[in-house]
């Protein structure tokens, strides 16, 4: 009787490789909902990097080397297919210097920063060069 009992018992086997499967698959979204999200920050630190890299020296002001610029704001609507940019120049503004987005165009100053809204079909790269020769790349998914 009890070898009749225990064949009419479902199988459990393969039950801990589907749990794994299935801890895989919500461990893959949401680092891949962490890296869309991330994914532009973690670029312009890339930038910079390279650019400090590139410029031991620094930039702005003393030294006559380049500034550094960065990309502190890239928020695209697909609705309206509008890309806001915001940026800055060692850190904030110069009245002195000029920022252009390519696309884009030259970038207006106010509030500490330089801001430019460009039309645009994502995804897309825009880069910001500054008039004192420094730059930034921004990959806008």
């Amino acid at each position: 009787m009890d070898r009749f009992c225990s064949e009419k018992r479902p199988s459990e086997n393969g039950q801990g490789l589907v749990e794994y499967a299935l801890i895989l698959v919500l461990v893959s979204v949401v680092v891949l909902a962490v890296l869309l999200i991330s994914g532009p920050t973690i670029g312009n630190v890339f930038t910079q990097v390279v650019s400090a890299i590139d410029n031991p020296g620094g930039g702005g002001g003393g030294g006559g080397g380049e500034d550094v610029v960065s990309i502190t704001r890239a928020d695209y609507n697909s609705g309206t297919q509008n890309l806001h940019l915001d940026a800055t120049s060692d850190g904030g503004y110069d009245p002195g210097v000029t920022l252009t987005a390519s696309p884009g165009g030259v970038m207006t100053q106010s509030g500490g920063h330089y801001h430019r809204n460009i039309s645009i079909v994502c995804p897309c790269t825009v880069t910001v060069t500054s008039s004192e020769g420094g730059s930034s790349i921004v990959n806008v998914p």
